[in-house]
């Protein structure tokens, strides 16, 4: 099943996809991209569905700032009675064409997946200066028996690790693409990445030896509102119960209009050799 969840006009567009399933109601966090008179500002926004085709109107998570522009949500973790939600600035103050080099990564904190806290840094370098820690964006958490994995866009991708979302320690850094989505299926992870145009997927088993598995652009060349780019893939395991057991949550670029012009949109699917790969 594929569904068009929102497309992109002229004051907004849609990108960055992240989703978390609790309870019956998925709820979705993306990029919202408005285009003002004086620019683009970037915020988290929020919107949630139950059955993956109807969707309640976005609401805006986070503050109207350019030098902020909280953005590109990675996934929600839950640890200690909260749920964290990962998430990047993409500072463009001074009109710049993508986020500068104070661009860093962030966790909001919420009880109920509704209401979230200021975001806070994530200090994946380990003790250092917040100026030393280089450009990063894009995160993304994976909870492994009590270890917390952060990937992040900074130099291909890079890993930290931690077990209490506070301190981290620096792992290292693979070639990849950007918006990185991990999952864990028995002893092997499948790490799916967005290069140039698509969804890459790669594997490995200990984070130091990967294979790489091709990419796929879906059904692109029939999509105008996508005729640009396929990318930001998230892969999402939905329980058993369902008539599904994956949602591919992804956006497609048209900046035939605007720069960062993207629409959101879902598959599902049962398998993931389904996807091509």
């Amino acid at each position: 099943m594929f569904h068009l969840i929102f497309e992109q006009i002229d004051k907004h567009s849609y990108r960055d996809p992240a989703a978390f399933i609790k309870d019956g109601v998925i709820y979705l966090f993306f990029t919202l991209v408005e285009n003002a008179e004086n620019g683009q500002y970037f915020y988290i926004a929020e919107s949630t569905s139950t059955d993956f085709i109807h969707w309640s109107e976005p609401v805006i998570l986070t503050e109207k700032d350019k030098s902020k522009n909280y953005s590109s949500p990675g996934n929600v973790v839950e640890y200690n009675g909260h749920y964290y939600l990962c998430l990047q600035t993409y500072s463009r103050p001074n009109g710049e064409t993508y986020g500068n080099d104070t661009s860093r990564i962030y966790t909001m904190k919420s009880r109920d997946l509704i209401h979230w806290d200021e975001p806070e840094i994530i200090m994946v370098k380990g003790d250092i200066p917040v100026d030393d820690m280089g450009r990063m964006i894009d995160p993304y958490i994976l909870e492994d028996n009590g270890i917390f994995r952060c990937f992040f866009k900074q130099n291909g991708v890079s890993l930290s690790t931690s077990t209490d979302l506070k301190k981290w320690a620096f792992q290292g850094s693979t070639d990849c693409g950007e918006n990185v989505c991990v999952l864990k299926q028995n002893s092997e992870y499948l790490i799916f990445h967005s290069p140039e145009n698509g969804i890459g997927l790669l594997k490995t088993r200990d984070f130091n030896h990967f294979e790489n598995c091709g990419i796929t652009t879906l059904n692109q060349s029939e999509w105008f509102w996508a005729k640009d780019r396929v990318t930001a893939g998230f892969v999402l395991e939905l329980p058993e119960d369902y008539k599904y057991r994956y949602a591919l949550f992804f956006h497609g670029d048209n900046e035939e209009k605007q720069l960062f012009g993207a629409s959101l949109a879902v598959t599902l699917f049962n398998s993931l050799n389904e996807l091509l790969f």
